[in-house]
């Protein structure tokens, strides 16, 4: 009988910290890519067309490399609503639609707050 209340002990502080831990690397890495997408911003406006294209690309690298790990902790719909935002940015950038960019570039930054938001652990989405 004790083994089992132990075992249980164990599986409940398991997937605590499951849990805990899944909420660590999503608020890490979205705001990871709010600050990445800012940055982009910065640029935009700075007319730094050039380092915006180059700080995208980058962006987008990393991306693409969270987005395997977050496919699997977060509903695939706001990963990849994400990564079609940083390719709008891109083909914005690419085609020199440079007011046009800038409005993607915030409405990127916008995407991953919403999507963060969404995606945090909230007592007011368990009540």
């Amino acid at each position: 009988m004790r083994g089992k209340v132990w075992l249980a002990v164990g599986l409940l502080i398991l997937i605590i910290g499951l849990g805990i831990g899944e909420q660590a690397y999503i608020s890490s890495t979205f705001d990871k890519a709010v600050q990445k997408s800012e940055e982009i911003t910065a640029l935009i406006r700075a007319e730094n067309y050039e380092g915006a294209q180059a700080a995208t690309n980058a962006l987008s690298d990393w991306w693409k490399k969270e987005r395997d790990v977050l496919e699997f902790l977060c509903p695939n719909n706001d990963v990849k609503g994400i990564m079609t935002a940083i390719g709008d940015l891109q083909g914005a950038l690419s085609a020199q639609m440079y007011d046009d960019s800038l409005q993607r570039s915030i409405s990127l930054t916008c995407s991953v707050e919403n999507s963060k938001n969404l995606l945090s652990f909230k007592w007011k989405n368990v009540l």
